[in-house]
């Protein structure tokens, strides 16, 4: 069993969909930690979270492997955000930002850190801070900025140090435009190689994801089934990446349990996962043989 860091915000969604409106746990830690649970591995989550968050959501997290209770900033509110699904366009916004999370909260990390933020919660010194053997980075946080109103304004962000030090980014082709200023996903992705990152991912929704490492250049296809909620589906590839990544399994595999991880997460709503791991395991051999070289 592995110990491995998430670094960043849990959050409370407010999700809205054709089904109506709810208020569910969210956040990488959340998602990650449970794609740990499946495949065997625990969460040594660096977060923070306010004291107005609910004990239903206490409990959830400590069903998920965390200790909330030390998470937990007094006079603070608890990142919450809104996803608006009735669009044809997923809108988001952001309704409350917990305290940030400084060098001083960076301790004793294990051999594995994956760095997750989502609403530019890490200062610069904590950035610095974080040394592990292996770093794992989902960029969103540093390309959002909140305004006044609540909604979110995407940014250009790229820091040279940081992807220097990692050994696999994950991010959307829309993130990676943002990150490399290219359109086609391939040349951004190859673009973030020759920036440092040993493997890259771009994930493209329904088409899978592209997968960049030594000269190579894979397309995984997204697992095909009814999607009742999308939320986390991100967080939940990249924690079940990195769990057979460092297993030192081929990042192409990687990817393939990745997608097949988030294709459960997505029958269900919230940070639930009504699945075993050979279901898992299934699922992404059947990816596999659909692996395409590009």
């Amino acid at each position: 069993m592995t110990k491995i860091a998430v670094i960043g915000h849990i959050a409370i969604d407010k999700v809205i969909d054709e089904t109506g409106e709810r208020v569910q746990l969210g956040g990488p830690p959340s998602y990650i930690a449970l794609s740990f649970g499946i495949l065997g591995d625990r969460i040594h989550a660096v977060s923070k979270i306010g004291d107005d968050i609910s004990k239903k959501f206490l409990r959830q997290l400590r069903d998920l492997g965390m200790n909330a209770g030390n998470m937990i900033v007094d006079g603070a509110e608890t990142t919450r955000f809104i996803l608006d699904y009735t669009q044809e366009m997923r809108v988001l916004g952001v309704e409350s930002v917990c305290e940030k999370i400084g060098s001083n909260d960076i301790e004793d990390l294990p051999d594995a850190a994956l760095i997750t933020p989502i609403i530019g919660e890490l200062t610069e010194s904590a950035v610095e801070a974080i040394q592990s053997d292996v770093l794992a980075l989902d960029p969103q946080g540093f390309l959002r900025r909140p305004l006044d109103d609540g909604s979110i304004q995407l940014q250009p962000w790229r820091d040279r140090e940081l992807l220097g030090r990692l050994d696999v980014l994950k991010a959307s082709a829309d993130e990676v435009e943002l990150m490399t200023g290219e359109s086609d996903p391939r040349r951004g992705i190859e673009k973030i190689r020759r920036l440092g990152a040993s493997v890259a991912v771009t994930t493209l929704g329904q088409k899978g994801s592209l997968v960049a490492f030594g000269g190579r250049l894979s397309q995984v296809p997204a697992y095909d089934n009814d999607v009742r909620d999308s939320t986390g589906a991100g967080d939940i590839f990249l924690g079940s990446f990195m769990s057979e990544y460092l297993r030192g399994e081929d990042p192409v595999w990687c990817a393939c349990v990745g997608s097949a991880v988030a294709s459960l997460v997505v029958e269900t709503f919230g940070a639930r996962i009504d699945s075993s791991k050979r279901d898992v395991f299934r699922r992404a051999e059947e990816l596999l043989d659909s692996v395409v070289r590009v």
